[in-house]
């Protein structure tokens, strides 16, 4: 879902996302400040953000401007035919590419858990300016152009755009982080671990098995992978045999019964009031569910 605002100062909008929500500055300059009071971060053009768990956030041209919720800006203003909308005084002008991502599946949580509040892709100066300025370029130009299948376009470059950085985020980052799934990840006893339960989700795993592969004792390592990874070893195991099952639901036809043995279960009734502890509704609905949506 996009919105192109051309705002000139004094200008200020807030929003209230659920989901990961994304900035573009395709003209001049701005601030955005998030609701954890931290200090504003202040864009200019071909800046990029991502906020990957959504969340309440000011985009405004100054601290001192009071800012509207953006729908409600979007409803009194309106769109122009080619998208834009226009608002504020008669200062200097910024435009923007505004978006808001939903997920289709709620395994990117592991992802999302593991990103910062927000990401901060600088064209100037950094080493993302390349990527970010073609893509941003190519997006641009199908925006402006209003052709037929332009919107499916700009939703699969606004997929590339997070992908990408994301990506830039881990490979600045992976290496310091201290805590959380990447630091455990780097970590010589816990990152064994998560390899252990990823490989052999279907393994009838127990702290103390898994302690004993890596050569600790019980208590030191409950203590050291909930301290990374934010949870005991146990509830992220089933946690990642129903992400596994998902996947295997909505890529395969793989009967039931044989999808539950994949990923550690050994009766059908449990992995079904799991799956729909989970996600909400029973393994088939959820298979009927997707199939309907994607025809596969």
């Amino acid at each position: 879902m996009f919105a192109r605002p051309v705002l000139r100062a004094p200008w200020g909008f807030n929003l209230v996302e659920e989901g990961a929500a994304f900035h573009i500055v395709t003209s001049g300059r701005c601030l955005l400040e998030i609701e954890d009071g931290t200090a504003p971060i202040a864009l200019s053009e071909g800046d990029f953000v991502v906020l990957p768990r959504g969340g309440t956030h000011v985009v405004r041209d100054a601290r001192t401007t009071q800012p509207v919720l953006l729908d409600r800006l979007l409803k009194a203003r309106g769109r122009e035919p080619d998208g834009v909308f226009r608002a504020g005084g008669t200062g200097a002008t910024t435009g923007l590419v505004c978006g808001r991502m939903h997920f289709e599946d709620v395994s990117s949580l592991l992802l999302l858990t593991v990103l910062p509040a927000v990401i901060h892709v600088k064209k100037k100066g950094g080493r993302s300016a390349f990527w970010l300025g073609a893509t941003m370029e190519q997006a641009g130009n199908e925006l402006n152009a209003g052709r037929l299948g332009a919107d499916v376009v700009i939703a699969r470059m606004a997929d590339i755009l997070f992908v990408q950085a994301v990506a830039a985020y881990l490979e600045d980052n992976a290496d310091t982080i201290q805590s959380g799934w990447l630091a455990a990840l780097r970590d010589p006893k816990i990152g064994p671990a998560l390899a252990l339960l990823h490989h052999q989700p279907d393994r009838a795993w127990s702290v103390v098995s898994l302690a004993n592969e890596l050569g600790l004792s019980r208590s030191a390592f409950a203590a050291r992978f909930a301290q990374l990874v934010g949870e005991s070893p146990l509830r992220y195991l089933a946690r990642l045999r129903l992400n596994v099952a998902a996947s295997r639901l909505r890529s395969s036809d793989e009967k039931m019964s044989s999808i539950a043995a994949t990923v550690g279960y050994e009766s059908d009734s449990g992995f079904n009031k799991a799956f729909k502890q989970r996600y909400g509704e029973t393994p088939g609905d959820y298979r009927r569910r997707y199939s309907a949506r994607t025809g596969v």
